[in-house]
């Protein structure tokens, strides 16, 4: 009597996180992520679990080094920018003081989070999807937990800190940047003070503009980790899904960034 031949099905597996409740299911998965994330942070400060330090490492190469040229070339031109159409305008007004104060808040609180929000998901969020992506599609995901280590601690854990720690940096340094390039232009094509410059400066932010000026792209950075892990845990055994997992990271970070931005504009300033 001839035995039945297993029926070997071709094609890609069904995709993760489909159908009319996936939204849900990656909702449920951004929460983990961001509770697993902490609760690592949490037993790392009590000395219950170590960071991966050349993951740490690696993430900080990512998000940091890689960015820093572009980020300060940009800065530098926007404060260029910046600075040439303010000369335009100090010219045929007798406003100093007020478009100084313009500029500076532009700056500090708009442009230079944005950009560091963006430049982070564009190298740091896309490597972080991408190499989720690969593990899962090469088993290095079940592998993990069959030796019993959480993927997203061993992935996201050290990347998330990274991110976090050179937004902050970032941000700093690209207002620095930015301002004293638009700046020094002033100062050398128009005939404002350099006190004059330092006193618009001082009354234009407050120490709680400056504190959510170092903070908005930490939240960005935040969001992007999570959105970032989603993608790449659900890109399946495809190899076309790393591709994928990277193009909706980007695509979905930056509208992240974008519409959590727009949420401080509405926020009413106390």
């Amino acid at each position: 009597m001839p035995t039945a031949k297993p029926v070997i099905r071709s094609g890609p597996p069904a995709p993760t996180f489909g159908g009319p409740w996936g939204w849900l299911e990656r909702l449920g998965l951004a929460a983990v992520t961001l509770k697993l994330c902490l609760e690592l942070y949490l037993n790392i400060l009590l000395g219950r679990e170590r960071l991966d330090l050349p993951a740490f490492a690696t993430a900080l190469r990512q998000s940091g080094l890689s960015i820093l040229p572009a980020l300060t070339l940009v800065a530098a031109a926007a404060g260029a920018i910046l600075g040439r159409q303010a000369t335009a305008v100090l010219d045929d007004f007798a406003l100093p003081a007020l478009l100084l104060l313009s500029i500076s808040y532009a700056v500090v609180m708009e442009l230079i989070p944005l950009l560091v929000g963006i430049l982070v998901a564009g190298r740091a969020g896309v490597a972080l999807a991408a190499r989720q992506a690969m593990m899962v599609a090469s088993g290095q995901m079940d592998g993990l937990l069959v030796s019993g280590v959480n993927p997203i601690k061993f992935t996201t854990g050290p990347a998330l800190l990274a991110m976090l720690a050179m937004s902050f940096a970032f941000a700093v340094w690209g207002s620095l940047v930015a301002l004293g390039t638009a700046y020094l232009w002033l100062l050398g094509a128009s005939d404002l003070a350099p006190a004059e410059l330092a006193d618009a400066l001082r009354r234009s932010l407050t120490a709680a503009d400056l504190i959510e000026a170092v903070t908005k792209p930490m939240v960005f950075a935040l969001v992007i980790a999570v959105i970032a892990t989603v993608n790449g845990s659900r890109a399946g055994r495809d190899p076309e899904g790393i591709g994928d997992a990277a193009t909706q990271t980007m695509i979905g970070a930056v509208t992240s960034i974008l519409l959590i931005d727009l949420l401080y504009v509405l926020m009413p300033k106390w």
